[in-house]
């Protein structure tokens, strides 16, 4: 199951839904006599894959479970603003299917997601004002729904699919059509009002103030207002900002965001026109008693950095059914100094529409970024069968017919999935990488095949904290393979080293020369990326630089807890 158009969320509404989705389900499913315990979940990011073991009977499952989540989901959705509530798309399929080392897999699974996906259910749910679009696949049709007449198969009509090289036509039955899913006018509601933040009176005068207001830093300063729940978006004025957050809660502290950000621009502008915000926002703060935690707002505030620097972290996973394709998390920093921003959505993609994808979340990102002047670094969270994708070599703005490539007007940065994944190895790497900003010698770089290291195995060598990191001879496999050849990625990763560097074709002597060149200024290792970059700039076609490959992983750095969202 899918919940529908989830990619067009703002990130608190996805939230707010994958949350919700979890309990509809369970609700639904123990409505219908489906024990939810029994069943195998998966999480999907904006859905969800769920075997239902086959001593349930199926057509119990045709019967009763759409009109159990119909219901579940219309309890969600009446408490909910109409950006947060939810429509779902349901595939049904019964077969064979089989589990391994890495979870479960067969024709019956790929023929589910593929149905699911399917055109016709997608534009139908949404130009319905339908709440469940349940899609049975061909077979399921015929062997169970249309064997009972209690489950409405005239209800259904056949439609065509075609996914990849899936074609076929699934059942398509709309649940929830005509039925009232917003919420009632104003009339028939009780006779209390929700009052507004602040009188008129007031607002004139806000208005008068903040429309002199010029600052480079509006788009940090609405993040900051709202702790980063609301994605940035760029404002002609602060007062359009302003009025862009009136409309949000208050969080924990009970400050309401549009409060805040008026405090956080008299900071940022000073003077009289700062005096006055300030008396203002102390103002309203006290008609909401929330004075104390308006003065910890303050003592806890960090200053707005002079050259600000903003990360894009794209996490990339493989699909776990279908090996071509990828599940692809994103998340956005819009104040360089919050270290959780929200994630900004899942994507479920080929391998060959990666980069397209990519591509498509940056030209978002600049504009929201647009107001901004500030340094951006691109990383990519990488599972270990992807580190081999070339994304030095990759562009943005494709739709434009003259792509530009990333390298020109971003460090780029590769890391570890499986590190980040392993909080058993958080605590060598953390040690490592403080190590490292103390002393980033390059000669703390260690080179497989040197002569310091012996017979001894490379867990042993790597042991020593004199090194920080790893020049590998070979680019590592899409899997280990210790019995036909040596692994390194793996001991480098748990012994906690930051750097690891290899390259498809240089030699050893070639690979330990360039690394040494780009780590041998006043910064030391500490400048590899950067100088990467500068140094790919300048270089010809035939560069050894243009391929190589360093992984850089910053340990302070680990805000998406489960990138592909699992």
């Amino acid at each position: 199951m899918d919940i529908a158009d989830f990619g067009q969320r703002m990130a608190i509404h996805q939230t707010e839904l994958r949350d919700g989705l979890y309990g509809v389900v369970k609700r639904a499913f123990d409505g219908a006599g489906i024990d939810h315990d029994e069943c195998y979940h998966e999480d999907r990011g904006d859905g969800m894959m769920i075997l239902v073991p086959p001593t349930f009977p199926k057509s119990q499952l045709a019967d009763k479970l759409p009109d159990r989540l119909l219901s579940e989901i219309r309890r969600f959705n009446s408490t909910r603003v109409a950006e947060a509530r939810m429509k779902l798309r349901v595939a049904v399929h019964s077969g064979e299917i089989y589990q391994d080392e890495h979870g479960w897999t067969g024709l019956a699974l790929i023929a589910a997601f593929r149905i699911l996906d399917a055109q016709d259910a997608k534009v139908a749910l949404r130009h319905s004002d339908g709440l469940l679009a349940l899609i049975a696949s061909d077979h399921f049709y015929t062997e169970v729904i249309q064997q009972d007449p209690g489950t409405a198969p005239e209800a259904y009509r056949q439609i065509e699919v075609t996914i990849k090289s899936y074609k076929g036509h699934a059942w398509l039955r709309l649940h929830g059509e005509n039925a009232r899913s917003s919420p009632p006018p104003l009339a028939e509601q009780d006779e209390s009002v929700v009052l507004p933040l602040n009188p008129i009176d007031e607002l004139k005068e806000l208005h008068s103030w903040l429309v002199e207001v010029e600052t480079p830093h509006l788009s940090i300063l609405v993040s900051r207002a709202t702790r980063s729940a609301v994605p940035a978006q760029p404002f002609s004025s602060a007062w359009e900002a302003y009025l862009h957050l009136a409309d949000f809660n208050a969080g924990p502290d009970g400050v309401p965001p549009a409060v805040l950000f008026v405090e956080l621009v008299a900071r940022e502008v000073g003077g009289e026109i700062g005096a006055r915000l300030t008396d203002w926002a102390e103002q309203s703060a006290r008609k909401l008693r929330r004075t104390p935690a308006l003065e910890e707002q303050r003592e806890t505030r960090l200053p707005i950095p002079a050259e600000p620097h903003l990360h894009l972290m794209f996490g990339v996973e493989l699909d776990s059914i279908d090996s071509g394709r990828c599940i692809l998390s994103f998340w956005r920093q819009d104040d360089p100094d919050d270290r959780s921003p929200q994630r900004g959505g899942v994507h479920e993609v080929s391998i060959d529409e990666l980069e397209y994808q990519v591509d498509e979340v940056i030209v978002q990102a600049e504009s929201a970024w647009s107001d901004q002047a500030a340094a951006v670094t691109l990383e990519f969270l990488l599972a270990r069968q992807l580190l081999q994708l070339p994304i030095y070599t990759w562009s943005k703005e494709h739709s434009s017919g003259d792509p530009r490539p990333l390298v020109l007007d971003y460090t780029l940065i590769m890391r570890s999935l499986e590190r980040m994944h392993s909080k058993h190895w958080h605590r060598a790497w953390r040690m490592r990488w403080d190590s490292m900003l103390e002393d980033p010698a390059a000669e703390r770089i260690h080179s497989v095949g040197a002569s310091s290291a012996g017979e001894n195995p490379i867990d042993a060598v790597l042991s020593d904290s004199r090194w920080i990191g790893l020049v590998m001879d070979k680019p590592p496999s899409a899997r280990p393979e210790p019995r036909t050849a040596p692994e390194f990625l793996v001991p480098a990763l748990r012994a906690g080293l930051p750097v690891i560097l290899w390259h498809p074709t240089a030699s050893s002597e070639e690979l330990r020369e360039l690394v040494d060149r780009l780590a041998g200024g006043p910064g030391g290792v500490l400048d590899l990326p950067e100088q990467r970059r500068a140094a790919h700039l300048s270089a010809g076609p035939d560069d050894l630089i243009r391929d190589l490959v360093v992984l850089w992983d910053d340990p302070t750095r680990t805000f998406p807890p489960n990138p592909a969202g699992q």
